[in-house]
């Protein structure tokens, strides 16, 4: 079990995952060198960093990382679990490092490095033979909180129970994307991602190219990111590729060269975004290009490439079949491009990957490609690939011809093992339960529904309108339990059009309307089966709502959760009500009346903390998910561990949450002049007061239902707080930029 972990160096990106470890509820120990004023200087600043640029994903787990240095602190690792070494790419510093650690670590350690450049044979010295067994590479992607991707290995000794062990600790608890790959360097996705990157930029020079034009042939045409080739530069900066690419030049031996223009840049400290300029500057209001013909920067233009728009609006992969036919040269440069990339990989996959799906997988994963060159390759077909190596004078491996015997890369359900020469069924392969995850979710997404297994039923729900509809087709289907997984515009109430009605002084069809709100969430609590929310992104307002009617929530730890505007008047329908049910259920011993009081605390204190939550963690611990919840960094296995909850649910004795068996108390009158309202400013007070009333109401679940209708509709009839409640709600659902 890995509680504690060690991290050594705190540039982007050890403290990057020094940070995300922290996130998981791991207690974490970040060393770097020793600071000349300040000992843990380096260390602390590196962490601060980390913290600016948001690499935690609950901010407050910065209190979980104890900072030092690595010439008085190596000490503070004699009880970590897992100590991982993120230095600089120097051989000799990273073994001398490891010499060190091990008068200190204990033979339960597992240590791994972040090296992207070195194999594992090549930083273990030969005196440290007794780690091979627990001696991994762990290439995790910058920066984690994005890029899921990370690509480990270990020495053939090491593949034990332990190993496979640590692999489904950095999947579920860290949720990374793992790739098993094999000890070479640059391992797969940075061998084939950036040998693809360097000949984009070569062909822009050899055929006469714009960087801008490269950059619309490069980006979702051919199934990549839309920061393309050169936008793609910028922003990682030029250091990175050059210094990567004679990295990779050296330990492999294979064609990296850069051309020289982007050395000059290189030379010339122009290294992208993080100095000013690069490939691309502003200077004023004028935007420039840097022109590799010319050497000289020119005022940018749009690209003018004929036919472009229309392939654009086609789906991927088959807008790839148009991109081979683009007129002269724009066709010649994909081309080109396809068959150097593809021939490389063919040649290639042998040495550096243990299974072609893997290649995809890293390419997809750690580059943003929509389909990884196998999957290209089998779209386009043998035939049309043999052309593209032509053209691009590369040889034909013996891989596709392989592939041309078998009937492709991809045949019924198996894959081309080219160790063998057989096709093996996919699910044997380490990397299908993550990528089976991950199509899960867009089938989701795609159908509406989804099965996922022993009668678990995923429901996409994109409005609460059509709430109660969806939860009937999914109960034709007998489902033992359901997951929720909300997908709702905004903040998913209507409070645009409630606004409307207020002003025209419509009452009866806005009361109308918040009764339809209440029963359309009430339908979770009618269904015969437990419910549980899923949620992942955006799921502030109704979405937070689902979840605290469900009988269980699971929630990604970044999803943005809580109900802003609650104050300004945008009351979330339901909300209060379940808070202060769930409020008073964990207070049944006592007496009717007093548990009426504190639920009504409760239940108001939540409410107005829940305007800011930061984590899902602290939505969980403020009670926004009801009593049983989870929130996980795993997000490709947020359906999995909805549907683990809701199997464990629908084999329980059913103690559904709103079953309300004796009528309600009545609240006392004390929380009017409560401390927390106290503290709020005029307009928010009356909010809250309006909600209070609502709250301190007995009787049935129906009249504490309605009593939160007349607080909406009370806050509303006042003009000042309906004003304030548009403004609040223009500002909350503004396209954000």
């Amino acid at each position: 079990m890995i509680a504690k972990v060690g991290v050594l160096g705190a540039g982007s990106m050890g403290a990057a995952v020094a940070a995300l470890a922290a996130s998981a509820g791991l207690d974490v120990v970040l060393l770097d060198v020793k600071g000349q004023d300040d000992p843990a200087g380096p260390a602390r600043r590196g962490l601060e960093r980390a913290a600016k640029q948001r690499a935690f994903l609950d901010p407050s787990a910065v209190e979980r990382v104890r900072v030092g240095n690595v010439d008085d602190d190596l000490g503070l690792l004699a009880d970590c679990d897992w100590v991982l070494e993120a230095i600089i790419e120097n051989r000799e510093a990273k073994r001398e490092l490891f010499q060190r650690l091990a008068a200190v670590l204990p033979p339960r350690t597992i240590v791994t490095t972040n090296t992207s450049t070195f194999t594992l044979h090549e930083l273990l010295p030969e005196e440290l033979a007794s780690w091979r067994e627990r001696f991994y590479a762990t290439h995790f992607f910058n920066p984690p909180r994005a890029l899921l991707l990370c690509e480990v290995t270990a020495f053939p000794e090491g593949e034990t129970e332990r190993f496979r062990g640590f692999v489904r600790f950095l999947e579920q608890r860290l949720g990374r994307r793992v790739l098993l790959v094999r000890d070479t360097p640059g391992f797969v996705a940075n061998r084939f991602g950036i040998y693809a990157l360097v000949h984009a930029v070569r062909l822009t020079g050899e055929l006469g190219l714009a960087p801008e034009d490269v950059d619309a042939l490069t980006g979702p045409l051919l199934g990549r990111p839309r920061s393309a080739t050169f936008r793609t530069i910028d922003l990682t900066g030029l250091d990175i590729l050059v210094l990567g690419t004679r990295s990779l030049q050296e330990s492999t031996g294979d064609d990296y060269a850069v051309p020289d223009w982007i050395l000059d840049l290189y030379g010339a400290n122009r290294l992208g975004d993080k100095t000013g300029a690069g490939i691309f500057r502003r200077e004023g209001d004028q935007q420039l290009t840097y022109d590799p013909v010319q050497r000289a920067d020119r005022p940018s233009r749009s690209p003018a490439i004929p036919g472009l728009d229309e392939l654009l609006r086609q789906p991927f992969p088959q807008r790839l079949l148009g991109a081979l036919e683009l007129p002269s040269p724009y066709g010649d440069y994909v081309r080109q491009l396809l068959g150097r990339t593809f021939g490389y990989v063919l040649a290639r996959t042998t040495d550096a990957a243990r299974d072609i799906a893997s290649v995809d997988r890293a390419l997809e994963w750690g580059f943003g490609w929509a389909a990884g060159p196998y999957a290209q390759m089998q779209f386009l077909g043998t035939a049309r690939v043999r052309a593209l190596l032509a053209e691009a004078s590369r040889p034909v491996p013996e891989l596709l011809d392989l592939a041309e015997r078998r009937g492709g890369f991809f045949v019924d359900g198996h894959v081309l093992d080219p160790a063998t020469g057989e096709l093996v069924p996919e699910e044997q392969l380490p990397s299908t339960r993550r990528t089976q995850q991950i199509r899960a979710r867009e089938a989701l997404d795609r159908e509406g529904f989804r099965e996922l297994g022993d009668g678990v039923l995923a429901v996409r729900v994109r409005s609460l309108a059509s709430l109660a509809e969806s939860l009937e087709r999914a109960l034709e289907r007998a489902p033992s339990a359901l997951v929720l997984v909300p997908a709702l515009e905004g903040l998913g109430y209507p409070f645009g059009e409630l606004l409307e009605l207020a002003e025209a002084g419509n009452w009866s069809e806005l009361e109308n309307r918040l009764e339809g709100i209440q029963a359309a969430i009430q339908a979770i609590a009618r269904a015969p089966v437990p419910v549980v929310t899923a949620l992942d992104g955006e799921a502030r307002g109704a979405a937070t709502t689902l979840a605290l009617w469900s009988d269980a929530t699971v929630a990604y730890l970044t999803a943005a959760t809580g109900f802003p505007g609650a104050t300004a008047g945008l009351l979330p329908l339901g909300a209060a009500t379940a808070l202060r049910l769930r409020s008073e259920a964990r207070e049944r011993s006592l007496a009717a009346p007093v548990r009426a009081e504190l639920g009504t605390a409760r239940a108001l204190s939540a409410l107005l903390a829940a305007e800011r939550v930061d984590s899902a963690a602290r939505a969980g611990s403020l009670g926004l998910f009801g009593d049983v919840w989870l929130a996980t960094i795993d997000r490709d296995g947020l359906l999995d561990a909805a549907a683990g909850l809701a199997r464990s649910l629908a084999r329980s004795v059913p103690a559904r949450p709103f079953a309300v068996r004796e009528a309600l108390a009545e609240a006392g009158e004390t929380l009017a002049v409560g401390p927390k309202l106290a503290e709020l400013e005029p307009a928010p007070r009356l909010v809250a007061e309006a909600v209070a009333r609502a709250l301190r109401r007995g009787g049935t679940l129906e009249e504490l239902l309605a009593g939160e209708r007349s607080a909406v509709v009370e806050v509303l009839q006042r003009a000042e707080l309906r004003s304030q409640a548009a403004t609040t709600h223009a500002a909350l659902t503004a396209p954000r930029r």
